[in-house]
């Protein structure tokens, strides 16, 4: 029998709410490959203008909710995820890098804000696996920056856009199993946060690795 390269055998995940394993073809095989999920968090104005959330938590509203930031139910440009804060069996993730991508319509202003203060706790589970400022995760991708004198075309992003300019786990990377629960939170802490941004302000997170799908 011919098999993909990318489809091996791998212990299967236990039986989900769905039921018990019954792969078509061959029962415990996944197709596993490179893979990213992201989310999105949009800060939009408002009349009186108010503060930022203390807390903020990206991957916890899948595709189809209502995102509580927002109040305007999510779709695939906000994020992949199916299930919040955990994937769906036989999904899983071998997470390589987290990163952090800036949209080019925001403003110095309201980046600076954010990567000053605020920072990141990502938990498997109850334990905290990575923690620190926004730019300690490069996205290694999009515009760089820039801006005329007048200061009103600019963009920027977080780092360099180069794949080779980010952080990587390596041989340290961490496994989320199907089912298993993990956290990405932005936390506003200090006398100055969190800030009441001037200007409407999106960031994209998003986790890099290799995932398992079914096979069919």
């Amino acid at each position: 029998m011919i098999t993909p390269s990318n489809t091996q055998a791998v212990v299967a995940p236990p039986a989900g709410p769905s039921g018990p394993d019954i792969n078509s073809i061959m029962g415990g095989w996944v197709d596993r490959g490179p893979w990213k999920y992201w989310d999105t968090w949009t800060n939009a104005l408002a009349s009186p203008a108010v503060a930022v959330p203390n807390s903020i938590d990206l991957f916890s509203t899948p595709i189809g909710q209502v995102d509580p930031y927002t109040n305007l139910r999510k779709t695939k440009l906000q994020t992949n995820m199916q299930r919040g804060n955990q994937f769906p069996p036989p999904k899983c993730l071998v997470l390589q890098q987290i990163g952090i991508y800036i949209l080019s319509t925001d403003v110095k202003a309201a980046i600076d804000q954010f990567l000053n203060l605020c920072y990141l706790e990502f938990r498997i589970d109850d334990k905290i696996f990575y923690e620190g400022f926004p730019w300690m995760f490069p996205a290694g991708a999009g515009l760089m920056g820039s801006q005329n004198q007048g200061g009103t075309d600019q963009w920027f992003t977080n780092g360099f856009p180069a794949p080779q300019a980010t952080w990587r786990a390596g041989s340290f990377a961490k496994y989320i199993a199907p089912q298993q629960q993990f956290s990405w939170k932005f936390i506003f802490d200090g006398p100055a946060a969190p800030p009441t941004m001037a200007t409407a302000f999106t960031v994209v997170g998003f986790l890099d690795g290799l995932t398992d799908r079914s096979v069919q």
